[in-house]
């Protein structure tokens, strides 16, 4: 090879040499850059992620509505300067959507659901007062039916005929109303011993058993207590150590206990003045102990006590050692034990009367209501119920009512059974009467009516009751001449236990005609005749068993007592006997 052509292949190498290296710079250029862009855009996505938090739902379907929201409010919490981001389908986001509109109307309906009660609450703490258009020309027309159209006159009347048809007269409520019936009678007692006949004694039932304490009889006032197991039907008697000999007293049932509240004791002829007490007792029917307290309160008698609220004793009315009457109301809490130091007046004093709890429909509370009593003015109290403001006692008011109301009356009682006031006994103050029919007063109503007494018709004043399920327990009082006789006078009030003890009455009279009007006429021979006047025994107690069938009365029928057996009295003798024969 020539000199020349060597010189060309070695700058053809180098030229090449040149070309490999630049292209060999260029993609190293191209990888620095390369890695330099990937490192920056690494960089602002860690720099994103501080600022930025997923919400991952994977389940979304099966998650609650309160879940996703409280996650997602947490998150927002955890960052208040970043972002949420939720990294969902679009189904997903569609029911995220979905539950967060349910969500808001859900909470729209609560406080909806709020505003409304809380207007009902402020509707009903108000009083409804008619509105009254006030009195102008235009007021007058309306009334007259004048205007100077004749398109306006009829308008007043039609307004009149329409009034007139929704107006309800107390005939149309009498007529309305529904025959309420009651059956008295005396519950048998298979026991030797029985407390002594007595007025103004005190009764409560606990656990099927119904005590009675306090009271005055010919013997005396005692500080027993007896109880009438109304299962067995048997009266027991407990003497305590505790000098509580009063009459005249308040008791009522709280829980396990008998709460007694003052009362008075004998007269003192000398200074002639009655001992009246003030003194407060438990009686735990449990384990028979009594737990007594002079309180710092005016002592009364003749005055009434009942339960508010399951806690709170109310106490009205009553007579001071003064013979003054008191027109005050005292509240005791019974949880705490002390008294609440709020008083309410009467426009005037009042004792002898009768109080009872029900509930007010109208108000949606429970109240004290009170009727009748003694006044300084010879007109007992109407039917009257204790106000609130909230849950605070404020004063009393005459309730409204339509029928025919009772006569004022005293020493009688009054309790509830359901929807009705049922008024029992009482001796009128003016006409010194006594009272025999039952009054009811129906609470939703706001009417009077007369029940329609079966069985016993017991006239009775200054006497005891007390309520036990459908039943009303009465017990002592005074009668038309004496005190009543120590039983116990059960009055029922369900319309469905009566039907089964009122059976119509049919005399002897009726009975011969309708078995003569549907025997047919028979053919009778001389040797049927003859067998037929034969005496026989048989067919006169048949006869006189299907007569005395038919012929019932209102009064219970005559129940055989059941003979109950002394297993003491006969151990005893067992014992004795074995003693004589020598085995023991």
């Amino acid at each position: 090879m020539n000199a020349a052509n060597l010189n060309l292949e070695k700058d053809k190498y180098k030229d090449l040499l040149k070309s490999i290296k630049d292209e060999s710079m260029q993609l190293a250029i191209r990888h620095q850059s390369n890695s330099q862009y990937v490192l920056e855009k690494k960089r602002k996505l860690k720099m994103d992620s501080e600022h930025k938090f997923t919400l991952a739902l994977p389940s979304i379907e099966n998650s609650s509505l309160e879940d996703i929201s409280t996650h997602f409010h947490s998150i927002r919490r955890s960052q208040p300067g970043g972002f949420c981001e939720l990294i969902a389908n679009k189904s997903q986001q569609k029911f995220i959507q979905q539950s967060f509109l349910e969500l808001q109307r859900n909470k729209m309906s609560q406080t909806y659901r709020d505003i409304s009660l809380s207007e009902r609450k402020f509707k009903s703490l108000q009083r409804k007062v008619p509105h009254r258009e006030p009195l102008t020309l235009k007021y007058l027309e309306k009334q007259l039916g004048i205007s100077n159209s004749p398109e306006k006159q009829i308008l007043p009347n039609v307004q009149r005929q329409q009034q007139q048809k929704r107006k309800i007269t107390e005939e149309d409520i009498k007529e309305e109303q529904p025959i309420v019936t009651f059956f008295e009678e005396t519950l048998n007692s298979y026991s030797y011993a029985v407390p002594s006949r007595r007025e103004s004694a005190q009764i409560g039932v606990v656990r099927d058993r119904m005590y009675v304490f306090g009271g005055m009889s010919g013997g005396g006032i005692t500080n027993e207590i007896w109880w009438f197991d109304l299962k067995k039907q048997e009266w027991s008697n407990y003497c305590s150590n505790v000098q509580l000999f009063i009459t005249s007293h308040s008791m009522v049932v709280w829980k396990q206990f008998l709460v007694l509240f003052g009362g008075s004791g004998y007269y003192d002829h000398k200074m002639k003045i009655r001992q009246v007490y003030s003194t407060l007792g438990f009686f735990n029917t449990l384990t028979n102990q009594w737990t007594t307290s002079l309180e710092s309160v005016e002592p009364r008698r003749e005055h009434k006590a009942s339960i508010l609220f399951g806690k709170l004793m109310v106490i009205t009315g009553g007579l001071d050692s003064a013979e003054k009457l008191l027109n005050d109301t005292l509240i005791y809490s019974l949880e705490s034990k002390r008294w609440t130091g709020q008083k309410l007046l009467f426009d005037e004093g009042i004792a002898q009367h009768a109080q009872c709890t029900a509930y007010d429909n109208k108000r949606n509370i429970e109240t004290v209501y009170i009727f009748g009593g003694q006044t300084a003015k010879l007109n007992s109290f109407p039917l009257m119920k204790m106000i609130f403001y909230g849950l605070h006692p404020v004063g009393w008011e005459k309730v409204q009512y339509s029928g025919q109301a009772p006569e004022g009356r005293y020493n009688h009682t009054m309790e509830n059974v359901g929807d009705y006031l049922i008024l029992i006994g009482g001796r009128s103050q003016e006409k010194r009467e006594y009272q025999n029919e039952i009054y009811i007063f129906h609470l939703q109503k706001s009417y009077w009516t007369i029940a329609q007494r079966q069985g016993l018709q017991t006239k009775r004043w200054s006497h005891s009751s007390c309520v036990n399920g459908s039943n009303i327990l009465c017990f002592g009082g005074i009668g038309e001449n004496t005190y009543l006789s120590p039983h116990i006078y059960q009055i029922e009030t369900d319309n469905f236990k009566i039907k089964g003890k009122i059976v119509v009455v049919k005399p002897l009279s009726t009975i011969n005609e309708e078995i003569s009007s549907n025997s047919p006429p028979m053919i009778i021979t001389r040797e049927q005749d003859q067998d037929s006047k034969k005496i026989c025994r048989l067919e006169k107690f048949r006869k006189a068993r299907k007569m005395y069938e038919q012929i019932t009365t209102y009064l219970p029928l005559p129940k055989l007592k059941t003979p109950k057996m002394r297993y003491d009295l006969l151990i005893h003798f067992v014992k004795n006997v074995l003693k004589q024969i020598g085995y023991i």
